[in-house]
């Protein structure tokens, strides 16, 4: 085969992402350790398609990502069908269509790949991977502080430290907007150049609006709204508009919870944050980590997409991006490699029943065990089970040992025994480390 074409085969499509087995083991790693969490908070697991009929899924996905769904024809109906772009509108289809009836709130959890035709991005490719959950039925700031601390929580049990959240009020902008009047055009060009946080394009807006002083002191001073207590009282003095009034003291017991969470710490309140202006309706949120350039987790409350599907229903929620986490973790140090399995068995041996009943017996006991099919000198089968990270290696029939010994070696150099077949395969948790959670040396 051609240099060439070994290279075609190889090639992925443009946004493709392929997770080789040390890949693969972080990637599981960081997905259980964040379903633990959820799992904690009382959260059960929901499995959704990954496609589905286009008009069906439309209804509760904006235009914009619409454009960026993947689509294709059902052979069978004629129909458009779409994979999914976003897990949210799914399960608000869901619960709307199929569990509409059941006691509330609700509290589902997923880990499931989406897929975005999109320029890729940081951590992120067109097939990519999220965990998340969604709370329905719950509509007061309880709720939402539940998903903060949950995102705070998650990001600790990835071991990460230097994070922080984000979190704005989508209604406290609305209410600006409202007032003011503004028509779609200029509202938009108002939300670009606060969601680029750009202070002269704001001013040169602002200016050609021609709005009262109040109102241009209020929408030049959103950038600097951004720390944590001391930005309510500032926001307080300058607005006087209800609905953002009201965005405003929902804000605020939302930071009083985190408080009494001991997380508020973690949290920064951002009134100027537009972004998902369109897809939320209250509180949201984004977390970043020290050295990574994009949020890796996000969420907030989405009230009106239930009411898409003839359900109206409050419902908050959030999601963790996985490949932006694993990148975070390799940034700040605690990415680490999966662990090989816990025994590796080399057997000289002619007829192998000793080790098929040592690994037979050792599974039964709760470990790992692969075994060594090839047949080479000792040193090359040892070589290739520390390159497999494997804890310990169980070697039987090796030449000049005697009778139905296994010579026990604990690959990290810490000692090497000898030990009778029978009693491993009487008592494995007495005799080998690392079964039953002992671990002998």
């Amino acid at each position: 085969m051609d240099v060439n074409r070994r290279a075609q085969q190889a090639q992925l499509p443009k946004g493709a992402k392929l997770y080789l087995p040390d890949e693969a083991g972080q990637k599981r790693r960081v997905e259980e350790a964040l379903f633990t969490v959820f799992r904690r908070w009382g959260y059960r697991e929901i499995v959704t398609p990954a496609y589905e009929y286009f008009d069906v899924l439309s209804q509760g996905t904006d235009h914009e990502l619409q454009e960026r769904m993947f689509k294709m024809v059902d052979r069978e109906s004629g129909r458009l069908l779409a994979l999914r772009a976003d897990v949210t509108p799914q399960i608000a289809r869901i619960v709307a269509t199929r569990m509409r009836e059941e006691p509330k709130p609700l509290r589902l959890a997923y880990v499931t790949n989406v897929f975005r035709y999109d320029e890729p991005q940081v951590g992120r490719y067109r097939e990519f991977y999220q965990a998340g959950v969604e709370l329905v039925g719950l509509p007061n700031p309880e709720g939402d502080a539940e998903m903060i601390a949950m995102t705070i929580e998650g990001l600790r049990a990835l071991g990460l430290e230097q994070f922080q959240l984000d979190v704005g009020h989508s209604d406290f902008f609305r209410g600006i907007l409202e007032d003011l009047g503004l028509d779609e055009g200029r509202a938009r060009e108002l939300r670009s150049a606060l969601g680029r946080k750009d202070v002269s394009a704001l001013e040169r807006i602002v200016t050609a609006l021609g709005v009262p002083a109040a109102a241009t002191e209020l929408l030049l001073a959103l950038p600097t709204l951004y720390g944590r207590d001391e930005v309510l009282e500032r926001a307080e003095r300058l607005v006087k508009i209800p609905r953002s009034e009201s965005a405003l003291a929902n804000l605020a017991e939302v930071y009083r919870l985190l408080r009494v969470y001991g997380l508020a710490d973690s949290v920064l309140l951002d009134l100027g944050e537009v972004s998902g202006f369109d897809y939320y309706s209250g509180v949201h949120f984004e977390a970043y980590v020290m050295g990574l350039g994009a949020s890796l987790a996000g969420g907030g409350r989405y009230d009106h997409m239930l009411g898409r599907f003839g359900y109206d229903c409050p419902a908050t929620g959030f999601a963790f991006e996985i490949g932006r986490a694993l990148l975070a973790m390799e940034s700040q140090g605690v990415a680490t490699l999966s662990p090989g399995p816990d025994f590796f068995i080399i057997d000289f041996t002619a007829d192998k029943i000793g080790a098929l009943a040592l690994s037979r017996r050792l599974r039964d006991a709760g470990a790992t065990v692969a075994r060594d099919i090839l047949s080479r000198p000792l040193e090359e089968s040892l070589a290739y089970a520390r390159q497999q990270r494997a804890a310990c290696a169980l070697v039987l029939g090796e030449p000049g040992a005697a009778g139905e010994q296994v010579r026990v070696l604990v690959l990290d150099g810490q000692g090497e025994r000898r030990v009778l077949l029978a009693e491993i395969l009487a008592d494995p948790a007495r005799h080998v480390p690392g079964v039953g959670g002992t671990h002998h040396a």
